[in-house]
């Protein structure tokens, strides 16, 4: 479990890996600042068309084959980066790169759900809402630290050994998971409405949390009038806390904890987002103030993924449920920083509260209507036994007796 989460992590780096050295690659090809995020948004625009498409691709082949090709996949890419020596090159690798990343991130939650039942599973899905918070804070800290003893490239081409290497570890250690089982019976509309419940909710926070991130760094270095270095040191300690917010999720879930719960928490990333962008309070309480936010964004999303079993019917909807959630996820992603520089735009810096206020609320009344889908699968699974998402017994049973020999 904790090697499939560090695939999660790994394929964040590669997220992530541009932001530290973006100043290097915009002067090494003469590139505009805004050119060179597209070498972040090709990522992610994999995922935006094709999250759907691949969760019922892996539903067919298997979880455990899509997580390993997709960590090969950005290890190949991140490597043959170290050798881009043009614009058009790299933008090319950073694409494929994220099919990789769609590859891992869709079949990563699948592998926990064959692997644990219950709770413990809850849990391991909640912490799988970790991996783009701690990948991106690894990124920013590794990144900003080795920037001045490598070039762009090398660096690049860093980020592809530890996808290898887990591949190696995972293809060893992981073992054959049961495959959902494909029936002819069509899936109803009401199947495809659940979902959208917990997509439309981890679209809305991941474009928060995302936002923010990317916002921050400009307002310290414009309203505070502090160095790159202090304001990538900034952003890196508080997507940390984001992560911080998946560990607690997973506590409170593992205790019972309802998703309903846990959803009016969104209220408080508006009324933290105000000091976190107020350039008249002290730093520390405005650092502090940030950290709120992404803590509590950190915690719902890791609240979404552990909801995803819950709501299907059938094991082979959690996939598509997750291949749902990659594409809506990725879509956040692509539409936050735009959307908050509007924001920034027409309404100053205190725009990044209206913005997220609007975005907090939508994903809070879709994360009840998540809520809401969980009670119902509930009524129709009364027994422990007829739930899907996890293995059978003799699955299960099977994958023990595998790991022993």
């Amino acid at each position: 479990m904790v090697a499939t989460w560090l695939a999660g992590v790994q394929a964040a780096v590669g997220l992530g890996a541009v932001s530290p050295v973006s100043s290097a690659v915009q002067s090494s090809f003469g590139l505009s600042i805004s050119t060179v995020a597209c070498a972040t948004s090709t990522m992610t625009a994999v995922g935006a068309a094709l999250g759907i498409p691949v969760g019922w691709w892996t539903s067919r082949l298997c979880a455990r084959r899509a997580l390993l090709a997709g960590l090969l996949v950005i290890s190949a890419a991140a490597g043959l980066s170290a050798l881009a020596d043009t614009w058009g090159l790299l933008l090319l690798l950073r694409t494929v790169e994220g099919a990789g990343y769609l590859l891992v991130f869709v079949a990563g939650p699948i592998v926990l759900t064959r692997l644990t039942r219950g709770r413990t599973q809850a849990a391991a899905l909640a912490l799988w809402g970790t991996c783009v918070p701690t990948g991106l804070a690894a990124a920013a800290a590794a990144g900003g630290a080795l920037s001045s003893e490598l070039t762009w490239n090398r660096w690049l081409g860093v980020t592809g050994i530890g996808p290898l290497l887990l591949a190696g570890f995972l293809a060893v250690t992981l073992p054959r998971l049961p495959n959902a089982a494909i029936g002819p019976r069509p899936r109803a509309a009401g199947t495809w409405v659940r979902f959208l419940g917990p997509a439309g909710a981890y679209a809305c926070l991941s474009l928060i949390g995302v936002a923010v991130v990317v916002m921050l760094p400009t307002f310290f270095t414009e309203a505070r009038n502090e160095t790159s270095a202090e304001a990538g040191a900034v952003a890196a300690v508080v997507t940390a806390w984001s992560a911080a917010g998946g560990l607690l999720a997973g506590w409170l879930l593992r205790r019972g904890v309802a998703v309903r719960a846990l959803a009016p928490l969104a209220v408080l990333m508006p009324l933290a987002c105000l000091p976190a962008f107020s350039a008249d309070i002290p730093v520390g309480a405005g650092v502090s103030a940030a950290a709120v936010v992404l803590l509590v964004d950190g915690l719902l999303i890791s609240v979404v993924f552990a909801a995803v079993p819950a709501i299907a019917r059938r094991a082979e909807d959690v996939d598509l449920a997750n291949g749902a959630l990659a594409q809506f996820g990725s879509l956040g992603v692509l539409m936050g920083p735009p959307a908050f520089g509007l924001a920034v735009k027409y309404g100053g810096w205190s725009g990044t509260t209206a913005a997220t206020s609007l975005f907090a609320a939508l994903g809070a009344a879709l994360l009840l209507v998540t809520a809401r889908s969980v009670q119902t699968a509930a009524s129709d699974f009364p027994s422990p036994s007829t739930q899907l998402p996890g293995p059978d017994s003799a699955a299960y049973g099977e994958i023990l007796n595998r790991r022993s020999e």
